[in-house]
């Protein structure tokens, strides 16, 4: 029996193999971090001009399921129309991932819907930054629901 399982590792090992030739493994540096930081306080406040100030002018965001926002003006758009669903929300870092050129964030979001309720929404978010330190392009993974159900 032990002879099978070692044939049937062997074969399954030869033929799946994990591709690690281009993978980052570098660290977000400590002035990305306090960008991130500020960042993230400017979404907390709910404050799109601050925000604004992030956003690369063609920055491109997709949220959750949602079809893609190309330009800034048509993601403050979608971000004020977002708020507009809820009175609050508080982002909690777990990790942050990345270069200074590529980082992921992963947290926890307190969304405080318009009834009261605060509903707790694990998330990641990847963000290309340009060579000016603005986010390039921005993709939110979470389902969103909860936050409306």
């Amino acid at each position: 029996m032990e002879e099978a399982w070692a044939n049937l590792y062997q074969r399954t090992t030869e033929h799946n193999t994990m591709r690690i030739d281009q993978i980052r493994t570098n660290e977000v540096s400590p002035e990305t971090f306090q960008w991130l930081q500020a960042k993230y306080r400017a979404v907390d406040a709910m404050d799109a001009e601050r925000y604004a100030s992030f956003l690369a002018e063609d920055c491109v965001l997709r949220f959750a399921n949602n079809p893609a926002a190309q330009g800034r003006s048509a993601i403050l758009a979608g971000l004020r129309s977002f708020w507009g669903g809820i009175t609050g929300l508080d982002h909690a870092f777990i990790n942050v991932l990345g270069t200074d050129s590529c980082l992921a964030a992963e947290a926890l979001i307190d969304y405080t819907r318009t009834d009261g309720r605060v509903v707790t929404l694990p998330c990641v978010t990847v963000i290309e930054r340009n060579d000016e330190g603005q986010a390039a392009a921005v993709r939110i993974f979470m389902d969103t629901a909860p936050i409306f159900i």
